[in-house]
Parts: structure tokens; C-alpha cells; sequence
């Protein structure tokens, strides 16, 4: 029998399916019987309901305990599938329309692309993820044919969790005090709950937002004052999610939906509807520019740049850069890709030099269709296709038979859903995300649900002897995936016991749970690399006497770490710094890794590998590293370093050098080039700190205080009467007001001293310098500090863990210095995230001078690995 879909609006019982009981349906005595184990249902919904409510859901499904949750879930679904398979006395249907090829050909194509992997377990343990989210497919299609659930209760079911997930995701918003008047207006936006991250959430209610508004039209009575809720709040924490690439997909929803409305045939008033539909768009384009993160997009956009088309939008330059990786890959491994979820362990090795300092490790390509390119191939891109052609091809099937009004409006809000989704998807790669994943699914449950109530050929039963194939080999592959769950999780709770211990100070406790933690879980490097991390850090509280045995067990666990993730740059720079006082030889190679990898970075890596090469006796090697690291970052040329031994004598050739190279990108670039003024800033600070000829005359390219430093050598008055200048507009500058100090000590020294907030030590010490030190280089130079110590950070999306987010080590190289008035003058400033002319120079020199060329243009290979050293020390 059938139901009508309006009759059963007014039932009490309609949100029973919610809760997976085959109870709560109002049906009648002549119901077939219902499939046995819905309670194993109504434990996967819960538990996917949920992960998709919880705070930092993404980052929590990797973490103690909270993986357990969505894997007792996904496990239901999967016995479940088992017990549907087995009960033999009733009929068990495929998908049908297509859709079990698809299904198979996903299946097929992801055990390939992972038996093809350089990380088996890494795919296989996505595998398994994406598996669970089949088994709930199969089961929800099989449940509602039998227990003959109505489309409406199930949409109404869908439409209540996406209003939860609404409420949460604005309950948990907190934007910063005053941000709709401010300059953070951007950053409230960017609204990361529940999910974790802000595109995530935009990604979601993309997709929810189209349903829910159908569902408000389709549904009656309170069941349409949820659904006009759930409509408004979805909206709302769409905006504020600020997520781009979903209010594009809600453009292209609005776009198609005017379009549909102003076309329509069928019916009356033309004009009016072109009318009333170009109002509706102009006042969703006008909603949606009003957000301020969709504004920064196109503000980013320079079509009248001297040196033509320039974006300077990071986000968008990002998705470029990581679509040329992917087409790296392609050429790489055309078929399978890299493995399902194994970008961050290889990404490095097809990162364009061009993406210069940005991209480092990434997780994700930041669009479906790349992301799959990647990581399954021309098979992944295929399935892809495959998909949107069988869905579209569903839908228009069901859009010419459909004939029930509620019907056809919840095909459009599963079209419009599925429609916005696919475009925002082009902008991020979101499937990794149990809430979202569930999402898709409950909406293409629900579109086959509706081809059910239609003329259309259903698929016929499953035989009973594929029935016992199909359930024996769902049992061997739960098997499987129970086992790696198992020992993933023991991973899990031994990280979270550790850091635990080491809140505690229970470093030896901490350490022991790490060492269990590896031993059960080899594929991941989390473990032995925040074991040698804590390790490393009792350097400075050890005796002198066991130095030597403590640096050895961080070097084993940073080897481990290396090992499991080998193209992890950091990972083999910290090698190389450890190995470097006892075997310069493999340090070497390690550097060379980490420079290969990662060949633009702020960690000084070449001024590493140089070191390595000096120790070796290769002094021109070593003044070739060392002119790379000075084109890089300018400032490493005047560090105190320079002034001691070893470097003392190299520093002529070393600044020739890089001075030489600075001139060739300056010569090669326009001037209107973005990078070259900030280039052009630098090498002369480099040129005037070391008295050579400035060769190019710019001076309208040079920063107040540079302009006035420059200045000093002949006139201080003049450079007085340039920061005085500069500071009509930035009153407040801090450089100048310093520099001002110095340059007039009696008149502005005390204003200076008024207003800076400095420690009591560094304030008496820069007081003093400014009437002792009346020559600018001599004053420059006359205060030093240790190098600001970097470190890396978010491990837990490189690697998959939540615990890997502890993971924060770059390796300090030993007696690394700065001048501190240089540093509070701030002097040096970073070169531009992309700098192309000069990442090119760069990789030329490197290349012919060195034979060290970057993993994209080394056929995406780097060198291999030395063996650790038998004798350590």
C-alpha cells in the first residue's frame, strides 16, 4: 500500500522514524512484516546525529573517546546491513536506477587506488569511513520499503536535524566584542561551529538551506512553522559562517530557482514574475554582498594593475596552486592518484615552487573534484561524473512523473540542496566530514525513496544466494575494519592518557603511553613524533652528563616520526639539526630533504644545509646555501652570526653573492611587479648595513625609515625631517618614534620612553644606547637577543589526530642571534607569501649550483633517506 503524503502531515507520530522504531508507524493490519534489528538502526542514527551536533566534530572523531562514537555507529549500520541480508523471508532491494553500479564501481576504485598507495592503512582507514556511509544507505532504503515510512516523515526527520544543527551552530557563535562595527567584522564571520571550521559549516547549511525551504512550502500545519525555522536560522548561520564558496552556491540555487519561476509554462503573469523574480534576485545579490568576506573576494581583484592581472586574494590563490597540484599528480599517477585521504602525506611532493611560502603540508586540494583527481586518479574524476550524471538523469525522471504537490517540492528541495552543495563543493573538499557525508546520503535516501512512490521500474529482490555472498563478505570486512578501529583508538587512548600525565609533569608516565601508542599504530607518525618533541625539550633541564643519552632518544623517535611520514619537511629538517654536531654527512641529506620539500620556508633551512656542507669541508657549496638563504630573507645577512667564527671569513662571498642575486630578480620584474618594492627595500637596507653602492635608483620604492637611515650617512637632520614626515601619518608608528629618538635624544627620548612598553632591562639598556652610539650601523648592532623560536601548527588536519595538534617543533639551530634595535625598528619584513620571480631564481641556481632541485621538478621525487647511524654518539 501507499500513503498519501498530506494525509500524514497531521500525524503526531511522523518524527518516529527519527529514532529508527518500526513501531511508530501509523499503518495498517494488511503492513508486511518489517525487517528485525531497527534498534541497530536507531544507534547509527543517533550516533551520526550526534557527530554532527558535536562542537569541533572534525577534529573530535579523531580523538578520545569521541571516535568510538561515529564507529559504533557506522559498525550498527554495518550489522544491521548483515541482518537484513540474512532474514531471507523478506525481499532486500538494490538501489536501483543506476545507482548499485555507481556504489560498486566507488567501492571498486577505492580498494584500487589504495592497494596502489605508498600508505596502504592511511586509504584503507578512509575506506572504511566511506564504507559506513553505504551500509546506512542500503539499510535506510530497505527500512522505509518495508516499513513503508512515509517521504514526508523522512524529510521531516532531516529537516529537524538540520534546524538542531542551525540552533547549535548560532548558540555556540561568538564573534568578537564589537565586530559589526570594526574591522573584525571579517574574522565574526567566519563562524567555525559545530563543525570545527568555517567552510564546513557554509558546506552544510548550502546543502540545508534549499531542503528546508522547500520542506516550509511542502510541509503544513507545525510541521511548516519548523520548517520556515529551520529555513531562517539555516540562512542566518549560513551568512555567518562566511563561508564563500557556499554563498556561491546559494547564488547559483537563487539564480536557477528565479529562472524556473520566471519560465514556468505553466503558469500565468509572465511580467509579473519577471518582476517579482528579479527583485528576489537583486535582493539576495544584495544580501550577499553585504557580507564582508564576499566583498574582500572582489577587492582582491586588480584588473588595472600595471603588471596585469593581479589577484591578491590568499584563499584563491591557494585553490590555484592547488589545482596545479593536482594536475602534478595527474601527470604522476594519471590512473589511481596517490590514495584515498593520503594527500598531506605526499603534497609536498607536487607543490608548485610558485605557491612560495603558502601550502605547506596540505591536507586537501579545497575542491571535490581536484581533491579526487588527486587522490584516485582519471578513476576518482570518473566516479565523480558518474555521479552527478546518474543523480541529475534521477532527478529529472522523478521531475517529469512526480504529480503529488508535497512530492515535487521536496524533489526540488533535494535538487536545490544537492545544486548549491555541488557548486560551494568546487571551492572545498568537505567528505571527510561525518555530518555533511550523513547529510548527502539522508538527502539521496530520500530521492530514491520518492522514485518508489513513482511508475518508475523498481529494481528487483536480491536472490538469496547473493544475499549469504553479499553478508559473508560484509562480516570479513567489519572484521577488518574493527580491528583498525581497535588499534586507532588504543592510539587515541594512550595520546590522550599521555598528555594527561605530561599536564601532570609525569613525564615518564607520558612517554610510556606514547611508546604504547606506536607500537599499536605504525602507520602514524603522532606518537614517536611528540615523544621525541617532549623529549627533546628536557634538553635544558638535563645534566650535562646524560645530554648525550636524552638527544639520542629524541633522535630515534624523530627517525620513527620521519620514516612513517617522509615527506613531513619539518619532520627531516629536525633531523638534520640533531644529526648535525655527530654526523654532518647525513644531516646533509636530511636538509637536503627538508629544502626540497619545502623550498621557500622561515626557518633559515638553507643557512642548515650550508652548515652541513662547511662541516664537510665544502666551502663553496656551503657559500652557495648561504646566498640562497640571504636572497630568501634578507635579513639573515646581518645577523650577529656573521661577525663570529666560523662565518666571519665566508661573509664578503656569501653578501657578494646574494646581493648579486637580489639585483637579477630586481632586474628580471617590473617595477609595478607585487614583491618588487618590499625586494627593492631590503637589498638596499643589506647594501647601506655593509657600505656597498646602491645600483638601482628607486627611491620612491623605500620606507620612511629606510629612506631616512640611508639618509643618516650624510645628514641626520635630513633624516630627522623624513621621520617627522612620515609620522604626520602614523603618529603612533613605533620604528619611527624610536628612530626619531635616537636622531634627537633630547628632545624625543623621553616622549619615546613615555609611551613604549618594553621590559625594565631592554628599556635601560636602549636608553643608554641612544647617546653612547651616534654612528646608525654602530647603534644597530649594539644590542642583541636570542632568534624568536618558530614552530609549525594544526598537525591534527595534516594527519588526521587530535593529538598530532600538540605537535609544534621546528628544531632551533644552536646560537642563532638578532640585533634587538634592528628588530624593534623592524627593519627586515617578510617578502610576499608569493614571490614567483624570486622562488624561480632561486630553484635555477639551486638546481645548477648545488644539483638540489625541488620535488616538483625532480620528477616529484627528493633523495632518499640516509640510515640512522649505528653509533649515535
Amino acid at each position: 500500500m501507499r500513503f498519501n503524503s498530506a494525509s500524514s502531515l497531521r500525524s503526531p507520530r511522523l518524527f518516529y522514524p527519527l529514532l529508527a522504531s518500526p513501531m511508530a508507524q501509523d499503518i495498517s493490519s494488511q503492513q508486511p512484516a518489517a525487517f528485525k534489528g531497527g534498534w541497530l538502526g536507531g544507534i547509527g542514527l543517533v550516533a551520526v546525529v550526534v557527530m554532527t551536533w558535536l562542537p569541533h566534530s572534525y577534529m573530535r572523531m579523531v580523538g578520545w573517546p569521541w571516535a568510538l562514537v561515529w564507529q559504533l555507529g557506522f559498525l550498527a549500520f554495518g550489522g544491521w546491513l548483515i541482518w537484513l541480508l540474512r532474514q531471507f523471508e523478506l525481499p532486500f532491494r538494490p538501489l536501483g536506477y543506476g545507482l548499485d553500479w555507481a556504489v560498486t564501481g566507488t567501492g571498486a576504485s577505492l580498494i584500487i587506488c589504495s592497494l596502489a598507495s605508498d600508505f596502504k592503512t592511511v586509504a584503507l582507514w578512509n575506506v572504511i569511513l566511506a564504507t559506513g556511509y553505504f551500509f546506512a544507505l542500503y539499510c535506510g532504503i530497505n527500512w522505509f520499503n518495508q516499513a513503508q515510512v512515509n517521504t514526508t516523515q523522512v524529510a521531516a526527520a532531516i529537516a529537524t536535524t538540520m534546524l538542531g544543527t542551525a540552533l547549535i551552530s548560532l548558540v555556540l557563535w561568538r564573534p568578537e566584542t564589537g565586530a559589526e562595527l570594526g574591522d573584525s567584522f571579517s574574522t565574526a564571520l567566519r563562524n567555525a561551529m559545530p563543525f570545527g571550521h568555517h567552510n564546513f559549516v557554509g558546506g552544510y547549511f548550502a546543502l540545508a538551506l534549499p531542503f528546508v525551504a522547500a520542506c516550509a512550502v511542502a510541509f503544513k500545519g507545525s510541521l511548516r512553522w519548523l520548517a520556515v525555522a529551520a529555513s531562517a536560522l539555516t540562512a542566518i548561520a549560513l551568512y555567518v559562517s562566511g563561508s564563500r564558496g557556499a554563498l556561491l552556491g546559494i547564488l547559483v540555487w537563487l539564480l536557477v530557482t528565479v529562472i524556473a519561476f520566471v519560465l514556468n509554462p505553466s503558469a500565468k503573469g509572465r511580467t509579473q514574475r519577471w518582476l517579482l523574480g528579479g527583485l528576489g534576485l537583486a535582493v539576495a545579490i544584495g544580501v550577499l554582498a553585504s557580507n564582508s568576506r564576499v566583498r574582500s573576494l572582489f577587492t582582491s581583484l586588480d584588473f588595472n594593475h600595471p603588471s596585469g592581472f593581479v589577484v591578491q586574494d590568499g584563499p584563491l590563490l591557494d585553490r590555484y596552486f592547488m589545482a596545479q597540484r593536482a594536475l602534478n599528480i595527474l601527470r604522476d599517477r594519471p590512473l589511481v592518484g596517490i590514495g584515498p585521504g593520503v594527500m598531506s602525506r605526499v603534497s609536498n611532493l607536487y607543490r608548485p615552487i610558485e605557491t612560495g611560502l603558502g601550502s605547506d603540508h596540505s591536507q586537501q586540494l579545497h575542491s571535490t573534484p581536484v581533491q579526487l583527481l588527486g587522490e584516485m586518479g582519471l578513476l576518482g574524476l570518473g566516479l565523480y561524473l558518474l555521479w552527478l550524471v546518474l543523480l541529475t538523469v534521477l532527478w529529472l525522471r522523478l521531475y517529469r512523473t512526480l504529480t503529488d504537490p508535497t512530492d515535487r517540492w521536496l524533489l526540488y528541495g533535494v535538487g536545490g540542496g544537492l545544486l548549491a552543495y555541488a557548486v560551494s563543493s568546487l571551492t572545498d573538499y568537505q567528505l571527510e566530514n561525518i555530518g555533511i557525508s550523513a547529510a548527502l546520503v539522508a538527502l539521496l535516501a530520500l530521492l530514491i525513496s520518492l522514485a518508489r512512490r513513482t511508475e518508475l521500474p523498481s529494481p528487483p529482490t536480491l536472490a538469496g544466494g547473493a544475499r549469504r555472498y553479499f553478508s559473508l563478505a560484509l562480516v570479513a570486512w567489519l572484521a577488518i575494519a574493527s580491528y583498525v578501529w581497535f588499534v586507532a583508538d588504543l592510539g587515541f587512548l594512550f595520546a590522550h592518557r599521555a598528555l594527561g600525565r605530561a599536564e601532570q609533569g609525569d613525564v615518564a608516565g607520558s612517554l610510556q603511553q606514547l611508546s604504547a601508542a606506536a607500537a599499536f599504530v605504525p602507520w602514524d607518525p603522532t606518537y614517536p613524533a611528540l615523544a621525541g618533541q617532549n623529549i627533546y625539550q628536557l634538553l635544558p633541564l638535563v645534566p650535562p652528563a646524560e645530554q648525550e643519552a636524552v638527544r639520542r632518544d629524541a633522535l630515534v623517535n624523530f627517525y620513527s616520526a620521519a620514516a612513517i611520514a617522509p615527506n613531513d619537511a619539518w619532520f627531516n629538517y629536525n633531523l638534520a639539526v640533531l644529526l648535525l654536531p655527530q654526523d654532518p654527512a647525513a644531516a646533509q641529506v636530511y636538509s637536503q630533504r627538508a629544502v626540497q620539500l619545502l623550498p621557500r620556508n622561515r626557518s633559515l633551512s638553507r643557512y642548515l644545509l650550508g652548515q652541513t656542507y662547511l662541516a664537510q669541508g665544502q666551502t663553496d657549496a656551503a657559500i652557495t646555501a648561504f646566498s640562497l638563504e640571504g636572497l630568501s630573507q634578507p635579513e639573515f645577512l646581518t645577523l650577529p652570526l656573521w661577525r663570529q667564527a666560523p662565518l666571519a671569513p665566508l661573509q664578503d662571498p656569501v653578501v657578494d653573492q646574494a646581493l648579486a642575486h637580489h639585483q637579477s630578480v630586481l632586474e628580471a620584474i617590473s617595477p609595478d611587479t607585487p614583491g618588487y618594492a618590499t625586494l627593492y627595500d631590503q637589498t638596499a637596507l643589506v647594501r647601506w648595513w655593509y657600505q656597498r653602492p646602491i645600483l638601482i635608483a628607486e627611491p620612491g620604492k623605500l620606507r620612511p625609515i629606510t629612506q631616512a637611515l640611508l639618509a643618516t650617512d650624510q645628514n641626520a637632520e635630513a633624516a630627522l625631517a623624513i621621520v617627522n614626515q612620515a609620522l604626520e601619518a602614523t603618529p603612533q608608528d613605533q620604528a619611527l618614534l624610536l628612530l626619531r629618538a635616537w636622531l634627537a635624544p633630547a628632545t624625543f627620548a623621553q616622549t619615546y620612553f613615555a609611551q613604549a612598553d618594553l621590559p625594565a632591562p631592554e628599556r635601560a639598556l636602549l636608553a643608554e644606547s641612544l647617546g653612547q652610539f651616534r654612528d646608525a650601523r654602530s647603534w644597530l648592532t649594539a644590542m642583541v637577543k636570542p632568534t624568536e623560536l618558530t614552530g609549525r601548527s594544526l598537525l591534527g588536519l595534516t594527519y588526521r589526530n587530535r593529538y598530532a595538534q600538540a605537535i609544534n617543533l621546528i628544531a632551533p639551530l644552536e646560537g642563532l642571534e638578532q640585533w634587538m634595535i634592528s628588530d624593534l625598528l623592524g627593519l627586515f619584513t617578510e617578502l610576499p607569501r608569493e614571490f614567483v620571480a624570486l622562488d624561480q631564481t632561486v630553484e635555477a641556481i639551486q638546481t645548477e649550483q648545488l644539483n638540489l632541485p625541488s620535488a616538483a621538478n625532480n620528477r616529484f621525487e627528493i633523495l632518499p633517506p640516509s640510515p640512522l647511524p649505528e653509533k649515535l654518539f
